[in-house]
């Protein structure tokens, strides 16, 4: 249910409206369009069905969403790694492609990489913030070695992006709960 909490944030959360902003709109002016309204955001969430009219997934095997001209999001757990008896690293990755002829919009200016846009919304939404359910989120080597932003090519020549990596720790809140039995 982590990611759908991570979701639930990004599509509250004023700091991430250039984000859905980037998923609507593929024109290199994008970010001067109206902001979207919370059921808009919900629309591009793909539930059963065809893929291809949706553009945010729960998982990372997308098999028919994809088209040249369209940003996805991927957002799902990456690995669970347990730290000591009562504490886990939780990685999730976020998968950002776009088609290569939209890789750019127009930040107050000057010509900006939707990587690079979507890297620093994401650090500047969740990186530090409690999210209810998960815990606190963070992009940290010291939760877990599979912390970064990787460049990466989504199929054989229509699509780039990134995939970033951060995460959270989870395990026993410190309450005594001792049940006999």
């Amino acid at each position: 249910m982590g990611a759908y909490k991570i979701l639930e944030y990004l599509a509250l959360s004023p700091k991430a409206e250039n984000l859905w902003k980037m998923i609507k709109y593929n024109s290199y002016d994008a970010l001067s369009k109206d902001n979207l309204s919370l059921g808009e955001k919900m629309n591009y969430v793909w539930k059963t069905g065809k893929q291809e009219d949706y553009s945010v997934f729960f998982t990372n095997l997308i098999e028919d969403g994809m088209a040249e001209s369209k940003c996805l999001l991927k957002i799902y757990t990456y690995i669970v790694q347990p730290n000591d008896l009562y504490t886990s690293s939780v990685v999730y990755s976020f998968d950002w492609l776009y088609g290569g002829q939209m890789s750019l919009v127009d930040y107050d200016g000057i010509p900006v990489s939707r990587a690079d846009l979507f890297t620093n919304i994401i650090f500047d939404t969740l990186n530090g913030i409690t999210i209810g359910g998960v815990g606190k989120m963070m992009f940290n080597d010291d939760i877990s070695r599979y912390m970064g932003v990787n460049s990466i090519i989504g199929n054989s020549k229509t699509f780039t992006g990134i995939t970033l990596k951060m995460g959270t720790l989870m395990g026993d809140a410190g309450k005594d709960e001792s049940c006999e039995y």
